[in-house]
């Protein structure tokens, strides 16, 4: 009831806001979606690049790593393109990560699912073939990125797993969501994006299902958090960073209205601290946090 109460004030002063929040949180964030823009932490747009876009992150030279249908694009602040990578075989690109050894990890969606990593000439390094098990080729997968061991984190859109693969494209784990825990298979939890945490643990959001789930470093559940939980405002939940503090902050998609949260910040006692609005916004479909009250994330 208290999250209830809670979210019963977020909503009666917080409507045509931007970010907000009763502890005094703040963020600089890059987002992707109808808007590929960069705010700070006064809620200005500093960076605007005016087009669609599926995955975006601001690079450490300062650059930002965007990917589009067909081409994923690394760009200076002056919108100058210093690298590329455009789809051939399959018929979609969804996310992009630039990894440690330069290369840039890519998933594409079509006849053949992989991920694949690209060197910084833009040829393909290594091909990675993924099982999403559906015929739905848009909801294949959606933010794949690469973990510490070498393996990789892939959630599959409308499937009820994510899926941890070898550099051989070999399934090495399961973290199922269709658990009884979590409404069983009739709560249709279908993964967005999954981050792999420093003490082993795997944390999901499911856009379909509108969840947030935690499995330990065994891959047992041991933390989760619905949309009634929150009053309903948990909408498609998509993007997720988890931050320095612990805290998750999350899109959620579903909120197209002028008026909707679209971005949400929940600690672990499964509380909002941190809501953005904007009418301009209509959803977010990836973000990355890059600053809370001017340090760095």
């Amino acid at each position: 009831m208290r999250y209830l109460i809670c979210l019963g004030v977020l909503f009666s002063s917080y409507v045509w806001a931007q970010q907000k929040s009763d502890f005094g949180i703040k963020h600089s964030i890059v987002i992707s979606g109808p808007r590929t823009i960069e705010i700070n932490e006064e809620d200005e747009v500093v960076w605007d690049y005016g087009m669609r876009s599926k995955d975006m992150t601001k690079l450490e030279n300062g650059n930002y790593l965007i990917t589009f249908r067909d081409e994923v694009i690394e760009l200076t602040s002056d919108k100058e393109i210093v690298w590329k990578y455009v789809r051939t075989m399959n018929s979609e690109l969804m996310s992009a990560e630039r990894l440690s050894n330069g290369n840039t990890l890519v998933t594409e969606l079509g006849d053949h699912p992989r991920l694949v990593e690209v060197n910084s000439k833009g040829s393909i390094a290594a091909i990675i073939p993924i099982q999403p098990e559906t015929d739905n080729q848009h909801m294949q997968t959606r933010m794949a990125r690469k973990l510490k061991n070498g393996n990789y984190l892939v959630p599959h859109r409308i499937m009820p797993f994510v899926k941890e693969y070898d550099k051989d494209g070999g399934v090495v784990r399961t973290f199922r969501l269709d658990l009884p825990e979590l409404g069983g298979p009739e709560a249709k939890n279908g993964s967005f994006a999954a981050v792999r945490l420093e003490d082993g643990s795997t944390v999901i959001s499911c856009a379909s299902g509108n969840r947030l789930v935690v499995f330990d470093k065994a891959g047992k559940l041991s933390w989760h958090l619905s949309s009634p939980m929150l009053g309903g405002v948990l909408n498609d939940v998509c993007g997720l960073q988890v931050l320095k503090n612990g805290n998750f902050l999350v899109s959620c998609y579903g909120n197209q209205a002028e008026d909707g949260l679209k971005m949400i910040e929940v600690n672990r006692e499964k509380q909002i601290v941190w809501t953005y609005q904007n009418a301009s916004v209509k959803y977010v479909h990836n973000l990355q946090v890059l600053t809370t009250n001017g340090v760095r994330e």
